[in-house]
This record gives C-alpha cells, structure tokens and sequence, in this order.
C-alpha cells in the first residue's frame, strides 16, 4: 500500500470513528429521554438501541477497512465539521433535558430534525467498495433510520392528537 492510500485510509477512519461517536451521543439523548419521560420509555429506548447498534455497526466497519484496505477507495467527501457540530448541539439539548427546559413534544421534533439530517443518509458514500458485510452493515443503517424517522412522525401524530 502506497502513502496516498495510506492517508486516506487514515482519513476515513477518522470519519468514522467520529460517525461512531455521534451516533453514542444520539444514543445517550434517547437514554436521557427515556429516563426523563418515563410513559413514552419503551419508544426512546427502542430507538436508543438501533443507535448503539449503529456505532456497533461502524466500529465494525473501521475493523472491515482496517483489514482489507485494498478493497476501499476513498468515496465522496464528508462534513466533519457538520458532524461536530451536530454533536455539540446534541450535547447542548442533553442538558436542556436535564435542566427541564425541553418538552417531551418539543424533543420530538427536535430528533425528528436530527434522523432527517443528511448525516446518516450519506454515510455509505464516504468509501466506494464492492465489500458485502460494508455494504450490508450501511444498508442496515440506513434502513433503521427511516424507521427511527417513521416511528418519531407517528409518535408526534398522537401527542399531537392528545
């Protein structure tokens, strides 16, 4: 492997280890939510575990990467600094819960927000490879994100309707 390859290699999996860490901390907000409105637990909670599975799902995609580099080239550029920030402010609205400045309603459209955003959507275009488990493991994420995305608009619906 030649140092071009080898950098950018490098490069992708620094984006995704830092993909793992937003969908830890998205993971942590559903935790927080869950724990904070008890009645609609079993909703955050169900979400909370497809995101810790995706981290689990990514991690294991930088170990795919790691060990068969040469069936990975570097695909379409992604935000890092998108990705960052969207870290941060999940971060922020973690303590906004914490400090009871959020409502159970008002959360929801906020990670609806978040499940809509481009982040997830364009994860499988970060490398181009005709690797199966990869492009297994990203269909699974995306799949499970529009569920995620679903399953927050049906759960707006009714507290709308209440």
């Amino acid at each position: 492997m030649n140092i071009k390859i080898s950098g950018e290699l490098s490069g992708i999996i620094e984006v995704l280890k830092k993909m793992a860490m937003f969908e830890m901390t998205i993971a942590e907000l559903y935790s927080i939510c869950a724990n904070t409105w008890e009645e609609d637990a079993e909703f955050w909670l169900d979400i909370w575990r497809d995101e810790i599975r995706h981290a689990q799902f990514i991690n294991r995609i930088i170990e795919i990467i790691s060990k068969k580099p040469e069936n990975f080239e570097k695909g379409r550029p992604f935000n890092v600094f998108g990705l960052e920030t969207t870290i941060n402010d999940i971060n922020a609205k973690i303590q906004m819960i914490k400090n009871k400045e959020i409502s159970n309603e008002n959360i929801l459209f906020i990670v609806k927000d978040y499940e809509n955003g481009y982040l997830e959507d364009r994860y499988s275009e970060i490398v181009k490879t005709d690797d199966i488990e990869y492009k297994t493991l990203m269909q699974n994420i995306a799949n499970e994100t529009g569920r995620h995305k679903d399953k927050i608009i049906k759960k707006i619906q009714e507290k709308i309707k209440k």
